[in-house]
């Protein structure tokens, strides 16, 4: 099992980079002075694959796979809550601060108290505010994940193969009705939150099918990936084919999601990605994950009109890279695992109670 879960690791660097590496040449192609290259650019980064799409469907499959499994000690409700909380929110608090220095750089504006304290909840879509870093909207969808983990953990279903399965379907479901609503009504429907979720209880099914050895899950294991990839795909090309308000292709969406499933598949049923750089990337993806926009709006600051386009892009993507790893690797050490151990420090605690 520490293997595969080594693997696991790994397959979160690898999501991690894939996110990086789309935004990076997003970045690229809106600073490319030569037409050709930027529009060849943005046809393969939005219009037929997408990087970042691939990453994040990635870690949520990754999320179910994981957080349903980690419930444990005497109190493990009140257990899963601290340990979430230390996860989570030290780390995102101080790419947020870092994210108030870095954004008005680019942009000239500054965020107001409301806009900030909105931020600081991680939840700042629910509170109709926008994140100050793009990429955390993906935040969201996490904590509407836990906090279905934690109520069907508390009616003892989290782990019941057929509960997950439902859900599956009910996301799917969810998804492909939006997304027909909206190539008829031209509705801006979030039509990536029901297959994001679904995603994720694919995770869990996976868990119990190879992990766990459920036999109710293995017998569902197959059937529940059809209506995932089926369902996904209805959805995101409805959804996607006429939309006026996505900068992203109805292909690359599909493309991007099963990608993404792929990569998710190879990890846990053929043991991909147990590399140890990618395990360290893993590591410290969580930290990559927030703070790689803040470094390319860096690089954008230091170079707001290179003479040479394309000498700014080698050595951007020299800088975004090793500046991403690089301060995700302190972030890692000097915040992420010291706020671990207070986590279990308090876990302990409530233990011995």
């Amino acid at each position: 099992m520490a293997g595969r879960l080594n693997n696991v690791d790994g397959l979160r660097g690898v999501a991690a980079l894939l996110v990086i590496a789309g935004h990076w040449g997003e970045f690229i192609a809106d600073h490319a002075r030569d037409r050709a290259v930027s529009d060849v650019l943005r046809a393969a980064l939005l219009d037929y694959f997408s990087f970042g799409r691939a990453g994040i469907v990635a870690f949520f499959c990754i999320s179910g796979f994981v957080i349903p499994f980690s419930f444990r000690g005497t109190w493990p409700k009140r257990a899963f809550i601290v340990s979430r909380f230390f996860r989570l929110y030290p780390a995102y608090w101080l790419s947020l601060l870092i994210g108030l220095v870095t954004v008005p750089l680019v942009t000239g504006s500054f965020f107001s108290g409301t806009e900030i304290a909105a931020n600081a909840t991680m939840v700042p879509l629910f509170l109709r505010q926008a994140p100050v870093i793009g990429v955390y909207w993906t935040l969201h969808i996490e904590l509407v994940f836990y906090a279905a983990c934690f109520m069907l953990f508390a009616a003892r279903r989290l782990h019941d193969a057929r509960v997950n399965a439902a859900l599956i379907c009910c996301y799917t479901a969810v998804g492909v009705v939006a997304g027909v609503w909206r190539f008829f009504h031209a509705a801006n429907l979030p039509i990536g939150v029901p297959t994001y979720l679904a995603a994720m209880h694919f995770g869990t099914l996976a868990r119990l099918h190879l992990l766990e050895r459920d036999p109710r899950a293995a017998r569902l294991f197959a059937p529940l990936l059809v209506v995932l990839i089926v369902g996904t795909m209805v959805t995101n090309t409805a959804g996607y084919l006429h939309a006026s308000d996505e900068a992203m292709g109805w292909i690359a969406t599909n493309t991007g999601y099963l990608v993404g499933v792929a990569l998710f598949l190879s990890c846990v049923m053929r043991g991909t990605f147990a590399q140890r750089p990618l395990v360290y990337a893993g590591a410290i993806s969580y930290s990559l994950y927030l703070l790689h926009i803040p470094v390319i709006q860096c690089w954008e600051a230091l170079w707001p009109r290179p003479g040479e386009w394309r000498v700014a892009a080698l050595l951007g993507t020299v800088f975004v890279f090793a500046g991403a790893i690089g301060m995700s690797g302190l972030v890692y050490r000097y915040v992420e695992r010291p706020a671990i151990r207070v986590a279990r420090r308090i876990e302990a605690r409530l233990a011995a109670r």
